[in-house]
Parts: structure tokens; sequence; C-alpha cells
């Protein structure tokens, strides 16, 4: 089984609060803390959605290796701070990482050790490294939720606009 968790998040949001409320057509600051909050969420989903870190953030994942490798679960891959098996730290020697798309680390030594990778991912430290129709998707699915604030809709007809999830479909990261 492997396990991640997040130890540093991201610094800034891949959408400014100006943008969110451009795209939800907001000409007043009386729900600036809810756009605030809904940018975040928006953020998280595209993450768990992708799979993906959209601006840099530190990670930790443990599990066991497969044929003494490691894949990488938060893409964009950029650094890794630190591999350890068990507790105790590998040198630099010990292992090798491929990182960016597809990030993996291979164990050169202790190859059926649990094993602890600490990662840095992310496009990079602004709103204008994470690409164009995530950060659409994002504004999308604000102003969805400012407009629909409730768990269920009423006397409503309701039609998926289908383009909108088709904006994360070339970043999703294939599973297992």
């Amino acid at each position: 089984m492997i396990r991640s968790r997040l130890i540093a998040p991201p610094a800034a949001e891949p959408v400014s609060l100006a943008e969110a409320k451009a795209q939800a057509r907001i000409e007043h600051d009386d729900d600036d803390d809810l756009v605030q909050r809904l940018i975040a969420s928006a953020r998280s989903s595209a993450e768990q959605r992708t799979g993906r870190a959209l601006i840099t953030q530190t990670w930790e994942q443990r599990g066991r290796p497969q044929g003494g490798m490691i894949e990488l679960r938060r893409w964009p891959a950029v650094e890794v701070l630190s591999v350890s098996a068990g507790t105790v730290p590998l040198d630099t020697d010990a292992w090798r990482a491929e990182l960016g798309e597809f990030p993996e680390i291979e164990l050169l030594a202790d190859r059926d050790a649990e094993v602890a990778v600490t990662y840095v991912a992310g496009y990079g430290d602004t709103a204008e490294d994470v690409p164009a129709p995530i950060r659409q998707w994002i504004l999308v699915a604000i102003d969805t939720m400012y407009e629909l604030r409730e768990a269920e809709v009423t006397g409503t007809i309701v039609s998926r606009v289908g383009y909108v999830d088709g904006l994360l479909n070339d970043y999703r990261v294939p599973v297992g």
C-alpha cells in the first residue's frame, strides 16, 4: 500500500480572487471570503481529479517499492528532498530520481524495505505557471459552486456542459 501526505501546501492559488469574481460576475466584496474558499476547493478538486500538484508543494510518500521502483503520485515532480529506507536516510548514491512527468525513484540499495520519499511537485510558484485549461476548469468550478450553493437543486432542468471536464483530460495522471 502506498500512502501520501501533504507536507507543505502551495503558497498561492492558481487563480486570483479578481479572476474568480470576474468569471462569476461578482461586482461586490461581500462574498470575498466565500470566493477565496471556493478557489481553494476548486484547486483541491482539480488536483485530486488529475493527480497533479498545480502550485509548488511538498509531499511525502511511503510504500514498498515494486521491482526496486517507487512511482511518485503527484506530478510534475521537480525535486527529491530525501529518500529513507525504514527510518534510515539513504545517501544520494543509493537511489536515482526521474523527475517531471512519470516521476519515479529507482532504489539501487535496500530494494525491499518500506521507503519514504519527500519531494517537491508542481508547475511553479505562480498562477501563470499552471496550464491554461486547468485554470479555466477551476474558474468554471468556482462559478458553478458560487451559483449552486446547495447540495441539491429542485425544480430546475440541468444540462452538463461536456467540454468543462474535458479541460482536465490531458492532465490526468494514469493510475497504476
